[in-house]
């Protein structure tokens, strides 16, 4: 399997789809916005970004699965090839004009994370990461935070429909004891690319999609953070929570958040 052409079609096709997507945003406000749940949209954008890195991907690589956010697709955990695709990570955003949302390609082989990329055109930023090989934003290695103490750190949280809100809500309490910030982006790639960067120090979501996750797990653990195994308990297919920190923060989190599994 040759890891190479993926990484860089990867890189490639997602900067493709990233020129669709700012064309969609830039025209915005001729957008028809759908709910396909509760603060949950979807547009004509994310539909046509999805289908154009689809058909881009099965040019190149017939044999791969695909498992996409707006359009399904085949994936299980004994998968041997499959690109997770999510088309426009942070709808919500896309569609106010905010600009944290991003096109994100991930890519397993043999149950494992080997490609991460998130472009995020709005800021003008590229993510990529290769496992064993480090991460870069716009080709400069990442680095995470060297923060020591819960007290001197900022986090980013997400929270969704897909979990209760009453548990988040009580560790945010406690955690705000100890001292901490928080931020909400509102996109889950675009936290874990403030991790992978050392603007937060961590970032916490009880329940997310593969789509949204596994990309960005990727470029912290690259950046030489550290991420629980979003794919333990069937994740691919049933979703899992997802945390992401530097080193010297990971285990008081993972107490904090009861995330026992890590990469």
């Amino acid at each position: 399997m040759d890891l190479d052409a993926r990484f860089h079609a990867a890189v490639a096709i997602a900067e493709e789809a990233a020129t669709l997507a700012l064309h969609y945003f830039e025209r915005r406000s001729e957008l028809s916005v759908e709910l396909k749940g509760l603060q949950d949209h979807v547009t004509k954008a994310d539909r046509e970004v999805e289908t154009l890195i689809r058909r881009k991907l099965l040019e190149r690589f017939p044999e791969d699965a695909q498992l996409g956010e707006e359009q399904g697709g085949g994936g299980s955990n004994d998968t041997k090839a499959l690109w997770v695709i999510d088309p426009i990570d942070g709808t919500t955003n896309f569609v106010r004009g905010l600009p944290h949302w991003g096109v994100c390609i991930a890519f397993c082989k043999d149950e494992e994370p080997e490609i991460g990329v998130i472009v995020a055109p709005v800021l003008r930023e590229k993510y990529v990461a290769r496992r064993t090989r480090g991460a870069l934003c716009n080709d400069r290695a990442l680095a995470v935070s060297k923060t020591q103490k819960l007290s001197e750190a900022v986090i980013g949280f997400g929270s969704n429909k897909k979990s209760p809100h009453e548990p988040y809500v009580e560790v945010l309490g406690k955690l705000l004891g100890e001292g901490i910030e928080y931020r909400r982006l509102g996109c889950a790639s675009m936290n874990l690319a403030a991790v992978a960067s050392g603007k937060l120090d961590a970032f916490f979501e009880a329940k997310l999609s593969p789509w949204d996750a596994l990309a960005g797990q990727l470029i912290v653990r690259e950046a030489g953070g550290r991420t629980n195994d979003y794919l333990a308990d069937d994740g691919l297919l049933k979703g899992n929570s997802v945390l992401a920190s530097n080193f010297p923060l990971y285990d008081a989190l993972a107490a904090a958040f009861g995330v026992w599994t890590e990469y």
